[in-house]
């Protein structure tokens, strides 16, 4: 009889066991793959996520305590523009940024922004001063209507500019006369040529104009007619802003002058020949931006440059000169003081 062997058989079996445990082996490994992606993943988002509500609390707390304050604020409404100027203080512990400002027209329910993050205002440092004039175009708009306007920071902190009520009508006409002038507003600007043209430069802010270049320098003042009699003032051509300069020698006066001259919208000046002048003209309680650039009266001259001539500290005075209703107007001010770099 032939004999069987079952060694063969019992092989092939135990290949199958060993199989087995291998693919129970790689189905282990990776389910613990998969749990720890899925652990890691989880880790993950959940740093992304407690990073994301710190940063927000952040947010928070520095829109919490960031202080931007408005002061002497001024409004000029006329048809269809509306005129304002302010004093910015950041108050605060943080840098803040501003962006726009908003102008409603109550009354007609318009409105416009105007985007600043251009303008030399935009970043304020902690105690940072600067003085923000803007014209708004509002299509309709009279002085009479009622106007809101306020900027908006980049935290999207809201600084309402609420007109400041604070002058004394009879104290500035029977006092200095009927012409005022905004101290906080006074800017000088750096004078360009361009191709026969003449145009100041950082427009319409200009710089604080207590501390000024030695060349090529126009001033701006902002003038408020508080005439008694609410009767409009017209400055004509002879109407200048000089600095006398101290001297140890009292028979040499040391001087420095500029006539008044007509500025457009983007900054050029568009009176330059003798006799383009036109007159500034100061309605009763309006506050009007004055500027004044040529060594020479337009009246009878050329439009000239204009430069200190000296250097160190000038008493600053305006001499206003033109008609106050039907009557001539001439009066003095004398209102600041610079130093000459």
């Amino acid at each position: 009889m032939k004999r069987i062997s079952l060694h063969r058989k019992t092989r092939f079996g135990s290949s199958k066991g060993v199989s087995t445990v291998i693919a129970t082996v790689f189905l282990v490994l990776t389910v613990f793959v998969l749990s720890t992606n899925v652990f890691l993943w989880t880790l993950s988002e959940n740093a992304l996520y407690n990073q994301a509500v710190k940063e927000r609390n952040q947010q928070d707390v520095d829109r919490l305590i960031e202080n931007i304050v408005a002061t002497n604020t001024t409004y000029y409404p006329s048809t269809g523009t509306f005129n304002v100027t302010t004093n910015l203080v950041n108050a605060g512990s943080i840098s803040a940024q501003i962006i726009t400002l908003w102008v409603v027209d109550a009354t007609q329910q318009k409105y416009n922004v105007t985007d600043l993050r251009a303008s030399n205002i935009t970043n304020l440092k902690p105690g940072d001063r600067r003085f923000l004039t803007r014209v708004v175009q509002i299509p309709g708009a009279v002085s009479t209507n009622i106007f809101n306007a306020w900027i908006v920071t980049a935290r999207g902190n809201t600084v309402p500019l609420t007109e400041s009520q604070g002058i004394i009508i009879a104290q500035v006409s029977q006092g200095i006369g009927s012409v005022a002038m905004s101290f906080g507003s006074f800017v000088y600007y750096n004078v360009s040529s361009v191709s026969g043209k003449y145009r100041l430069q950082v427009w319409p802010d200009g710089k604080e104009g207590f501390y000024v270049p030695p060349n090529n320098i126009a001033f701006r003042v902002i003038l408020t007619n508080f005439d008694t009699n609410k009767r409009t003032i017209n400055l004509n051509s002879h109407s200048s802003l000089w600095m006398i300069f101290k001297t140890n020698t009292p028979t040499q006066p040391r001087s420095g002058w500029w006539h008044i001259v007509n500025v457009n919208g983007t900054g050029w000046i568009s009176s330059q020949t003798k006799g383009s002048f036109s007159d500034v003209s100061l309605p009763f309680g309006q506050p009007i931006m004055v500027y004044f650039a040529s060594e020479d009266d337009l009246g009878t001259d050329n439009f000239k440059l204009s430069s200190p001539g000296y250097s160190g500290p000038a008493a600053v005075n305006l001499m206003l000169l033109g008609k106050i209703g039907t009557s001539t107007l001439g009066q003095n001010i004398p209102f600041v003081s610079v130093y000459v770099t």
